[in-house]
């Protein structure tokens, strides 16, 4: 008969409650986005979230450039703008990194190493020590541009460059 040992994996406590607070914080970074994004496109609310909730983060990210630059043009607040979405992107790069990365024992027990394999167009193989630092910092500029997108949408809203919340009755009824 085989024995069942229970299978663990080699992440410490500390290092899997900072990868679930990563995820909570990319997701507040994620509705920060949509909220700008629903802002821009002036519809029903309802309408908004069925147009923003099934798209990846890049296509997002593309709409809302659009989006401003269809309304605005590249005035003064589209600089600022194209940083934010840069941002984003790169941290939804990092984001993808941890998530979808195998871990193995790192050289202490507050480290682990990522394994990551590509095979996009020539085999990879990318391993990366991951400890308390990486990840707190990578939670830092999740939040902190989370909060960033958060207030340029409410300056949009305040200049009336955008639209707060337009939720007027029911949606329209297309047919």
């Amino acid at each position: 008969m085989v024995n069942m040992a229970t299978l663990r994996h080699p992440v410490p406590k500390k290092l899997l409650t900072l990868i679930g607070d990563m995820s909570v914080s990319y997701a507040l970074l994620e509705s920060s986005l949509q909220d700008l994004a629903a802002s821009l496109i002036e519809e029903h609310q309802r309408i908004c979230q069925i147009i923003l909730c099934e798209g990846s983060l890049r296509q997002l990210l593309a709409m809302i450039e659009s989006l401003y630059k269809e309304r605005h043009g590249e005035d003064g607040d589209y600089t600022q703008l194209k940083n934010f979405l840069k941002n984003a992107d790169l941290a939804n790069q990092r984001r993808n990194a941890i998530i979808h990365s195998v871990w193995v024992a790192g050289d202490n027990a507050k480290s682990v190493v990522r394994i990551k394999m590509t095979a996009k167009k020539t085999y990879r193989v990318v391993s990366e020590k991951i400890d308390q630092v990486l990840l707190q910092s990578l939670i830092d500029e999740i939040q902190e541009l989370a909060q960033n997108i958060l207030y340029f949408r409410l300056r949009l809203i305040q200049n009336k460059k955008a639209f707060n919340n337009p939720v007027r009755g029911k949606p329209k009824c297309y047919f």
